[in-house]
């Protein structure tokens, strides 16, 4: 099979792949400007050579494997969004088909869970973000994010009555995964900053008196990492950025776990703890004479 079964033309779905909006918004641009200048087409030999091309030396730098996987899972999420939006997607011979030839692009096997650097941002470039962007909007969000270790949607999802001033800082009842209840701080300062800019009657983040939409909040951060920092970045990152400085400096496994509202100490310690020594912890070590 070298074609997958679409009836528009090559323009037609490069519009079509173009046109969803979700996660993958940057991950399908980087695909179709592949497929144009390769002048591939939609079709499996584009997406062979495109996987080829996300596992060259790009730039003097190859992408980690979890890049190598959102950038080639992006493309195939979105195939499939053509395909079944496709008349072909009606017949049952044709959709196994072509589910096989996406499963014959492989993804890469990941041998830990771990949270690469690649997903950490520094203070300093935290520090950078807040002060160099030119979304106010998202500044501010960023400056909340790295502050709490909040996911996205619980950020977007906090009410004001779930908020409680005491003694010079305010804790945020927050509900994360499964409806599970904890708690965070944050200083009294950046919650009366973030009240006074979005004008919050309800929702601390609030436009037009509804929370903001999840998907374009990430978008506009991941633009901001790419206009300021050069880096691909999420939401996400800022909480796997407060997790990593949170726990070198406090060596606290079981209350950062807890404060970031994982289900288990070891979820933490998986995606945070890294195992291998450096030169400096052997060459203190004792040593035979």
């Amino acid at each position: 099979m070298t074609d997958f079964p679409m009836e528009l033309g090559s323009q037609e779905l490069y519009s079509l792949i173009l046109s969803k909006d979700d996660s993958y918004n940057d991950d399908a641009r980087l695909f179709v400007n592949f497929l144009r200048k390769g002048n591939y087409g939609v079709t499996l030999k584009g997406l062979e050579e495109y996987s080829r091309y996300l596992d060259s030396q790009i730039a003097g730098k190859r992408y980690s494997a979890h890049t190598y996987n959102k950038r080639l899972q992006g493309a195939k999420e979105r195939l499939r969004y053509l395909f079944e939006n496709s008349p072909s997607a009606m017949n049952a011979v044709t959709r196994l088909r072509f589910e096989e030839a996406l499963k014959s692009v492989k993804l890469k096997k990941i041998n830990s869970v771990a949270i690469s650097e690649d997903n950490v941002l520094s203070e300093e470039e935290v520090k950078r973000l807040i002060i160099e962007s030119t979304d106010k909007t998202v500044s501010v969000m960023i400056e909340f994010l790295f502050a709490t270790g909040l996911r996205i949607s619980e950020m977007l999802g906090v009410l004001l009555t779930d908020i409680v001033r005491s003694n010079g800082k305010c804790i945020i009842r927050v509900l994360g995964k499964r409806r599970k209840e904890r708690k965070v701080y944050v200083a009294t300062a950046l919650v009366d900053q973030v009240k006074e800019q979005f004008h919050s009657s309800t929702y601390l983040f609030e436009h037009n008196g509804q929370p903001y939409n999840r998907i374009s909040i990430t978008n506009r951060i991941t633009t901001q990492g790419r206009t300021v920092l050069g880096r691909q970045i999420s939401a996400h990152t800022f909480r796997h950025s407060f997790a990593t400085t949170t726990l070198e400096r406090t060596k606290n496994l079981k209350g950062v776990s807890k404060y970031l509202g994982h289900s288990s100490v070891s979820t933490t310690a998986n995606l945070y703890v890294h195992s291998e020594l450096t030169w400096d912890d052997v060459n203190s070590s004792p040593t035979c004479n």
